[in-house]
């Protein structure tokens, strides 16, 4: 970090910090401006790891979100699941072995787009699918949709007891 600084910063003369003592070093601008170029440096460091990352559920992520911003952070972990595919689906347990098959009971192949969209199961919880163009749209619309997030919760929810059901029948068998 301290690289990036004396690189970028104006001057070094205001850097100045003894080593051994541990003292407090001077810095010829705001303490704002500098947590302002930190925080640049990080997203910027981030946007380039997340644009060279390739898997699957790098690729998903990306059909909804552009690129990193520390105002894009995401508490809501049915949010998650539905992003990175990553959840109490069968698809994905099934990658993992907990389940035999990654089909839903209803004989879908059981993934977040299943249950949001088309699953018979959770036909009360379905939401629009977004055609692909507007699916970046349709995701900033649903960070501020209370209603259209708890039909996903509702989903989900749905999903767990099928894939908790798939489970209890595969370990008594």
């Amino acid at each position: 970090m301290w690289e990036f600084l004396e690189t970028n910063w104006p001057t070094n003369r205001g850097l100045e910090r003894d080593q051994q003592t541990g003292e407090k070093f001077v810095i010829p601008a705001p303490y704002s401006h500098l947590k302002y170029l930190l925080k640049n440096y990080l997203v910027n460091k981030w946007n380039e790891y997340w644009n060279s990352y390739d898997s699957a559920s790098g690729i998903r992520v990306r059909g909804y979100i552009n690129q990193v911003s520390p105002k894009f952070l995401i508490h809501n972990k049915f949010l998650i699941y539905f992003l990175s595919g990553h959840g109490p689906f069968p698809s994905y347990l099934h990658r993992f072995k907990f389940l035999d098959s990654p089909h839903c009971i209803c004989g879908m192949l059981g993934d977040a787009d299943h249950y949001i969209f088309s699953c018979s199961l959770t036909k009360e919880f379905h939401l629009i699918k977004p055609a692909d163009e507007h699916k970046k749209a349709w995701f900033n619309n649903l960070l501020t949709n209370r209603q259209a997030v708890t039909k996903m919760e509702g989903a989900f929810r749905t999903s767990r007891n099928i894939c908790d059901t798939l489970t209890q029948e595969r370990d008594h068998n």
